[in-house]
């Protein structure tokens, strides 16, 4: 069956197509989906639910290697430092950073070897279905209205995160679109807005091109390509660029004079384009404007910035996940748009410090080099992560430390022994290999 069959039978022994399908749902769900990933309920709901997954699945298969557990010390020491620096134990911050983790390691023992394909699978179909809702509502105007005002408003999370008030609600949310930018002609797709859709379109794309093999004009990359654009999101055409630089790197070097005057021309129209759009240069201008502002929320740059300063004061511990740790006891009598941060890169260096932020960077280059078995694939796709970070709070939530921790658990087929030792182990004149 081709590579790119959306709906693949599994393999003798693997789980059912519907297993797999629903837990990519609840692991991005819980990751970028408005209706889920600010409840801590819904999260519980859902680990509950992998639970029962988990004892339906076929085969003990995979295995939590070293990675996994040093990667939980380090996590633990750090988030005790920081309880007797502060004095402050949070005890619900820490218990749901942890039952994050749990959910992102049983999805991964869930999917096992089909986690990637599986969300390669998942991005397509969802970006399948934005195109069904973004097309007739920027051609009809009306219509997005109207399903803001008899669809949405029945698909709202039961529950709510009281100390953000309002930044959160996501009263245009469909579940399976959200409107929440429409009015732009912005493509929000599945996630919570247009640039989260973007990098998860982007990350799609590239393990599409490097793991799975497909040419850059396959149906799935088309659709990608395609719905990327409907972003209108400037961080996302950056990573889109990089990672199209990336897949031609190879052609580059073979074909230097043809490919000179390609990126002269292609050079040429990013450079219109970027002058041209609004939601490129002057956006740009507008964010590097405001690196200043102590409304963080209103720019990447200042909250990055703001990120740093808060680096200053602890670099080796952080300040922690907890927003009284964060920002003092009287942190309830603050603007939330001054509480707000929106830099993942700088939210994981001030959160955990510059030591784990290196060490949660180098366990994503060990994942990516396990999927890719490039040394130099794994570096481009960890600075695509780092790309499409810099514009949203994404390494705390499920799917990405399921990235992080993919090299922390083992996969082992029935030829393998449960306890594996080494990478290779010499039997006669076999030999065995194992990831």
């Amino acid at each position: 069956m081709p590579a790119n069959a959306p709906l693949r039978a599994p393999v003798a022994g693997g789980n059912p197509p519907w297993m797999n399908w629903l837990t990519m749902f609840l692991l991005v769900a819980n990751t970028a989906n408005p209706f889920f990933y600010e409840s801590i309920e819904m999260l519980g709901i859902s680990f509950i639910i992998l639970l029962g997954c988990w004892f339906l699945k076929r085969e003990e298969d995979t295995r939590l290697n070293g990675y996994f557990w040093i990667y939980i010390i380090v996590l633990t020491i750090l988030q005790a430092s920081q309880t007797l620096v502060y004095d402050v134990f949070p005890i619900k911050t820490f218990l749901g950073e942890y039952l994050r983790i749990l959910f992102a390691v049983l999805a991964i023992r869930i999917l096992g070897r089909e986690f990637f394909d599986q969300f390669v699978r998942f991005v397509y179909v969802f970006a399948v279905i934005s195109l069904f809702f973004y097309v007739p509502c920027v051609l009809i105007k009306p219509l997005a209205h109207f399903l803001i005002d008899h669809v949405a408003k029945y698909t709202q999370c039961p529950f709510h995160r009281a100390a953000t008030g309002e930044l959160y609600e996501a009263p245009y949310n469909m579940i399976i679109f959200n409107l929440g930018q429409i009015t732009f002609n912005r493509n929000s797709g599945f996630y919570w807005e247009p640039g989260t859709h973007g990098g998860f379109l982007c990350l799609a794309l590239f393990i599409n091109l490097f793991h799975r093999k497909e040419k850059l004009t396959s149906k799935f990359n088309l659709i990608f390509i395609i719905t990327i654009l409907t972003t209108l999101s400037t961080t996302t055409y950056l990573a889109l660029f990089f990672v199209i630089v990336a897949y031609l790197k190879d052609f580059i070097v073979r074909r230097p004079v043809i490919s000179l005057f390609t990126l002269i021309f292609v050079g040429t129209i990013g450079f219109l384009a970027f002058t041209r759009l609004d939601f490129l240069s002057s956006k740009i201008d507008q964010q590097i404007a405001k690196s200043g502002s102590r409304k963080t929320g209103e720019s990447r740059f200042s909250s990055f910035f703001a990120d740093l300063r808060s680096l200053e004061e602890h670099p080796f511990i952080g300040t922690g996940r907890n927003v009284e740790m964060r920002f003092g006891k009287n942190f309830y009598n603050a603007d939330l748009r001054e509480l707000h941060r929106n830099n993942g890169i700088g939210i994981l260096l001030s959160t955990y410090g510059i030591f784990f932020f290196l060490f949660f960077f180098y366990l994503n280059w060990r994942s990516f080099y396990r999927l890719l078995g490039s040394h130099a694939n794994a570096w481009s796709m960890l600075i695509l992560v780092g790309i499409i970070a810099f514009s949203e709070d994404y390494f705390f939530k499920a799917f990405f430390i399921s990235l992080a921790l993919y090299c922390g658990v083992t996969m082992v087929t029935s030829a393998q022994p449960a306890v594996i030792r080494s990478r290779k182990m010499q039997l006669g004149k076999n030999t065995l290999k194992y990831e």
